[in-house]
């Protein structure tokens, strides 16, 4: 009851901003485009709207908002989840001014972060126990077209799928993205120019009190519609917390990623490989070090084509995924827990399938999933005693994108 009151005021919140906005937006100018910094796979896109203001003086700005609901139901919870779930996964509002020397993004409200294999958190402990009410927040600085600097609390270089449920072409992450690092403070370069792109970062790792992370990544377009990206990013120096949102030994970690893609009207592929490194270190608890090797295929089969590289008013789309990853090494932790993925030696494949439509601002989407572990460590996998080596889940997602 308390979560669903929290979250119906949010709702609440939300809306009248999203009012208000319409109403001073109206006054200043016609309806344009939304171009949103966030990415987006193209399964969802926020549509054109009257929350924008287009003006010489001030610059261009624009309000998006996404509420969804989620529903699912699993085989094998662990003790501290139930077989069934409903709630919401997104109630945010999203202001940016995306023209000029100065720019900003301000991402606000409720979220869920779905994950395959591992356990289903509800959307208010997910907002409070990882990044809060305000999961994105910052500047750049672009002199020019070509060269922009990022300051504040940002998406993390590396990976293949991003932190929310509507930026993703599937409901759940995967297997590698539970590896990664998601949000992050700190700094990032981005340069840009023809068929290539780079960026360099500083920043705090898996959202720790220590900057002691650094990043690169560089993308070369590779033809008319394909591109190659190579990113590495990691800890230079040992660090000893360990919450939810800052794992000990993710946060501890090197993460190296390969990413090509690949789109026309009718298909999207995206094909990636991940590896992962976390040293010894003794000194903070880890008593061992450790590495994790990944294999990823996401593709999207658009029953209704893509229009110019947009969205139609209705478009159907049928996504995806299916990994493989692997764990090497021994890094458990001095509490004996059972570090990466399901304990030293172990290993997973899943397989997702999400069909999505989307009608002007509303969607719907449907996914089934499963995952089966290898060599878990025991009592580490899914069930009530950590001894079932496969979790089975069947989710449903809807909602606005205005």
């Amino acid at each position: 009851m308390k979560l669903c009151a929290k979250a119906t005021r949010w709702l609440f919140l939300i809306s009248g901003l999203l009012g208000l906005s319409q109403s001073f937006a109206q006054t200043l100018s016609e309806p344009t485009g939304p171009v949103l910094a966030l990415a987006m796979s193209n399964t969802l896109a926020f549509t054109p709207n009257m929350l924008a203001l287009d003006s010489e003086t001030y610059g261009n700005w624009s309000v998006q908002g996404v509420a969804s609901g989620i529903t699912l139901r699993q085989t094998n919870p662990v003790s501290s989840n139930s077989s069934d779930y409903s709630g919401f996964s997104n109630a945010q509002m999203i202001v940016q001014k995306t023209s000029g020397p100065v720019q900003f993004l301000a991402q606000t409200g409720l979220y869920a972060m779905p994950a395959l294999g591992v356990p289903f958190m509800r959307a208010q402990p997910t907002t409070e126990s990882y990044y809060n009410y305000l999961p994105q927040a910052y500047v750049s600085l672009t002199p020019n077209e070509n060269w922009s600097l990022s300051v504040g609390k940002m998406a993390a270089l590396g990976g293949g799928e991003s932190a929310f449920t509507f930026q993703n072409m599937n409901i759940q992450r995967g297997l590698l993205w539970s590896q990664t690092n998601v949000i992050t403070q700190g700094m990032q370069l981005n340069f840009a120019e023809g068929v290539f792109s780079a960026s360099l970062a500083w920043n705090n790792g898996a959202y720790s009190d220590v900057y002691n992370w650094l990043g690169s990544s560089f993308g070369l377009k590779t033809g008319d519609n394909s591109n190659l990206t190579v990113s590495w990013t990691g800890s230079m120096s040992g660090n000893a917390q360990n919450t939810t949102a800052t794992p000990l030994l993710q946060n501890n970690s090197q993460i190296a990623n390969l990413i090509y893609q690949y789109q026309t009207d009718r298909w999207s592929v995206m094909p990636y490989m991940q590896y992962t490194y976390v040293p010894m270190n003794m000194a903070i608890g880890i008593n061992g070090q450790s590495q994790t090797l990944g294999f990823a295929l996401l593709s999207v089969y658009h029953v209704t084509p893509l229009q110019n590289g947009g969205e139609p008013k209705f478009h159907v789309s049928i996504p995806t995924r299916f990994e493989y990853q692997s764990s090497y090494g021994n890094s458990n932790l001095a509490s004996n827990s059972a570090g990466l993925m399901y304990g030293p030696g172990s290993a997973a494949w899943s397989g997702t399938l999400t069909p999505t439509v989307q009608w002007g601002k509303v969607f719907a989407r449907g996914e089934l999933s499963y995952v089966k572990a290898f060599n878990p460590l025991q009592g580490a996998a899914f069930g009530s005693n950590g001894m079932n080596n496969n979790q089975t889940r069947v989710m449903i997602e809807a909602g606005v994108l205005y």
